[in-house]
């Protein structure tokens, strides 16, 4: 037993020298230079470098605001609901407004249809009554009245402009007599 539990240190003594001696080769062996291309490198490194560049700019900040309205309290909820109330109240007002205008503007017409006319009886009251029921008719009478306000208007141009016509001759004459009489 003792024969076998000895090692053969001879043995162990040669692979210590076989490892040395490939590790002696691979220190003998000159290092050749290897020619790497760097042309990726430098496109990466660039990019990294305007990256860098685009990172330092300042950024433009987007605001963006947002209303809300809290309708918690009682006080919004109350001051909206006044609002809306007022808001129908002023259109009602508003179309009650239109509604007396539209007939101050009709019986305007009447009372020019009727100074047109000259004077009027109680039947042609009740026909002018009836003709502006229908939009055709009132039309038709604010035409007329218009036809005939403007033909009042040039007759009263043309009498002024006679009227100055003759005081600017009655001048002339007295001029014309002053100088005779020098």
């Amino acid at each position: 037993m003792s024969t076998t539990n000895k090692m053969d240190t001879s043995a162990v003594f040669e692979m210590f020298e076989a490892i040395s001696n490939k590790l002696d080769k691979k220190e003998d062996k000159s290092a050749e230079p290897i020619e790497i291309d760097l042309t990726a490198i430098n496109a990466m490194t660039e990019r990294f470098e305007e990256a860098i560049l685009e990172v330092r700019k300042p950024a433009k900040v987007k605001h963006q605001h947002r209303h809300t309205i809290d309708i918690n309290s009682n006080w919004v909820f109350l001051s909206l609901v006044v609002m809306g109330l007022m808001i129908l109240g002023l259109s009602y007002f508003i179309s009650s407004q239109r509604q007396i205008i539209y007939q101050f503007k009709g019986n305007d017409l009447k009372y020019r249809y009727i100074k047109m006319q000259g004077q009027t009886d109680e039947e042609n009251l009740y026909r002018l009554e009836q003709q502006f029921r229908y939009n055709d008719s009132i039309k038709i009478v604010r035409g007329q009245v218009e036809k005939y306000e403007e033909l009042v208007r040039e007759q009263a141009e043309r009498l002024a402009r006679m009227k100055r016509d003759n005081d600017e001759a009655e001048q002339l004459r007295k001029e014309a007599e002053t100088v005779k009489g020098k």
